[in-house]
């Protein structure tokens, strides 16, 4: 998730909108709640699945950006990549 956050800052600041760097941080900090919590836990489960969720909505709106052409496409694929790659690594802690 700390890749997505240089790609996701610079999206923002020429999209002049902080939304995207604000759902970041609150699924780190979501992520971040699992981690403390004991393993196998409902609390870590349920803590990763939020981040999970926060992460694939943030993929929906930089989709959305590239759909909408919105920000320069070099941007936005450099964002879609780091994202895509968050939400593979957080799908991986959530149960089968």
């Amino acid at each position: 998730m700390i890749e997505a956050a240089p790609p996701l800052a610079e999206l923002s600041l020429v999209l002049q909108e902080t939304g995207l760097v604000r759902s970041l941080a609150i699924a780190c900090g979501d992520l971040a709640d699992g981690f403390a919590a004991p393993p196998a836990s409902q609390r870590r489960m349920a803590a990763h699945h939020r981040a999970w969720a926060g992460v694939r909505e943030i993929d929906r709106q930089v989709s959305a950006l590239r759909w909408r052409r919105l920000a320069p496409a070099a941007l936005v694929r450099k964002a879609q990549r780091a994202i895509d790659r968050a939400d593979v690594m957080i799908g991986a802690l959530l149960p089968v």
